[in-house]
């Protein structure tokens, strides 16, 4: 008799990410973050490369996967805030959520091990980067919400740039014996006026 319920073969689809990500912590560790390729990753991870490629644009993306996922629930949350609150309010609020329930895992791991991975300078474009969506998030919050427009992007650069600063002052005082949200309050304490 058949069996009525059919088997799929390979992992399943919820854990191909997940093993991507430890495929290349392991990996960037031993040999490097330059001399370990897509394909070595993801032959550890016992994916595809296209499955790599549905869940990454780049190598780099991997040691963000749990920012970037918390920096998108923190877009959603600004798409979905009322008026009810000051926009600087709604902003720290958000950045608040996000400290809170970012894992130290792979971020944490690439600005303590740079240097040991080689991966620095895509550690600083990645930043980089990072720092400019969600300041540009942050802008067109604030100026949605009537901050005049010049002031709104000086606000979303500096907002945003204190979480990345906060984020790698974490990695560097220990992510398991610091507080990433106490870290981003004093990292917001300088540029809080920029928003209303």
């Amino acid at each position: 008799m058949p069996d009525p319920a059919p088997r799929r073969s390979g992992r399943p689809r919820a854990s191909s990410r997940a093993m991507l990500e430890e495929a290349a912590g392991e990996l960037f560790l031993e040999r490097g973050y330059a001399a370990t390729s897509v394909a070595d990753i993801t032959q550890r991870a016992g994916v595809s490369r296209s499955s790599f490629f549905n869940y990454f644009d780049a190598k780099a993306d991997l040691l963000w996967a749990a920012f970037d996922d918390r920096a998108t629930a923190l877009r959603a949350a600004l798409k979905a805030a009322g008026d009810e609150a000051p926009p600087g309010e709604v902003v720290a609020a958000a950045l608040g959520t996000l400290a809170s329930t970012l894992p130290a895992e792979h971020v944490a791991l690439a600005f303590t091990q740079a240097d040991t991975m080689g991966l620095a300078d895509d550690l600083r474009l990645a930043a980089a980067r990072r720092t400019a969506d969600l300041g540009a998030t942050i802008t067109a919050y604030a100026a949605a919400r009537g901050v005049e427009p010049l002031r709104a992007r000086v606000a979303g650069a500096a907002w945003a740039g204190a979480l990345v600063a906060a984020v790698e002052a974490w990695a560097h005082a220990g992510a398991d014996r610091t507080s990433l949200p106490d870290l981003l309050d004093r990292a917001l304490t300088p540029v809080r006026p920029a928003l209303p």
